[in-house]
Formats: C-alpha cells, structure tokens, sequence
C-alpha cells in the first residue's frame, strides 16, 4: 500500500530495518525517542503476523529499549500494541515505544493496549 506509512516508509528516516519488522520515529512524538515498530507485512492484527514475525518485533523491541537508554535517563516504557479493523484494507498493525523519563507526562493514546516495561 503506497499510502501507508509502514510499508512506504524511507530507509533512511527509520531506526531499524530488517526482513520482517521496521522501527521508524513517530510523526508527532509524544515524548522524545517515540518510535513506531511495525512489521513489513501489511496485515490489521498482531496475531495476523506468524511466530517468527511476532518474535522479531519483540526483538527490535528490545534493541531499541537498549538503544533509547544509552542515550536518555529512561525510568521504563509503555509500549502499546495498535490494531487495525479486519475489514479496512489501510489497517497496518504497530507498536508504540514510548520512554518514560522522570518530570514528563504522557497522554498515552487510547487506542492501544498498553504494557509497562521497567527499563
């Protein structure tokens, strides 16, 4: 889908790339270091992605926490999981990364299911 953001993003704005799963900052950060994990497959749900893809987004998941702490005094990360309506053919699945770093507030959006990782 070329007006996707995740599957027409530029390899040279992105964190990370690899076969399955690309990290890109976020377009309007929430906090500084707000990136967005996604898998290169174009599919609405987490649990769309097999083993192997969900595997890997849990790995780059965990590049970047090791990444974002060398460079902030990061307390932890809230990490929320994004997904799309089965039947809406622009939904792409994705993972919010956002640090936390002490004195800042976050709205977190709405429209993820959120978890608390500890750094």
């Amino acid at each position: 889908m070329s007006n996707c953001p995740y599957c027409s993003f530029t390899r040279e704005d992105a964190w990370i790339v690899g076969d399955d799963v690309v990290a890109i900052p976020h377009p309007s950060p929430l906090a500084s270091c707000h990136v967005l994990v996604a898998p290169r497959r174009h599919v609405p749900a987490f649990y769309d992605l097999d083993v192997g893809e969900q595997r890997q987004i849990w790995e780059v998941l965990n590049e970047l926490r090791k990444r974002i702490t060398l460079s902030l005094n990061v307390e932890g990360f809230d990490v929320g999981f994004v997904d799309g309506e089965h039947d809406d053919p622009d939904a792409h699945t994705y993972v919010h990364v956002i640090p936390r770093i002490s004195g800042d507030h976050v709205d977190l959006p709405s429209d993820a299911e959120w978890v608390n990782l500890d750094s």
